[in-house]
């Protein structure tokens, strides 16, 4: 019996790991991307206010944008911690799906937004 529990056990380890493809663990970017040097303020800010500010900042976030405000470093931060971020930007289905019956942002947009959460989502 504890053998089988421990076959079990094995199999449902194995089968949690969906990225199977080197293009999902490693998804390629164009030469245009320029990756070096993510900041918030150079990099991560413009990408928002093109995508996100229109519902998230500080005159439309009661209204439209559940009242997340993306402007507030605070809540930028802590989303980014949480994961809540990059997992509505990736359309993770644990989390709403962003921007709102929209198109996922573009690879070089959601990369970079990851290495600056990666690197602690600094407010630099």
């Amino acid at each position: 019996m504890k053998k089988l529990a421990g076959i079990l056990f094995i199999a449902l380890l194995v089968s949690g790991c969906y990225y199977d493809s080197e293009e999902a663990l490693y998804p390629k970017l164009d030469s245009s991307c320029d990756t070096t040097g993510v900041t918030l303020s150079k990099s991560i800010l413009p990408i928002l206010q093109t995508n996100c500010f229109g519902c998230h900042s500080t005159t439309e976030n009661a209204s439209s944008g559940g009242s997340i405000n993306l402007e507030v470093y605070s809540s930028l931060k802590q989303l980014a911690g949480q994961g809540n971020l990059y997992g509505a930007i990736t359309h993770n289905p644990l989390n709403i799906p962003m921007p709102k019956d929209g198109a996922k942002l573009d690879t070089c947009s959601i990369t970079k937004i990851k290495i600056w959460i990666d690197k602690g989502a600094l407010n630099n």
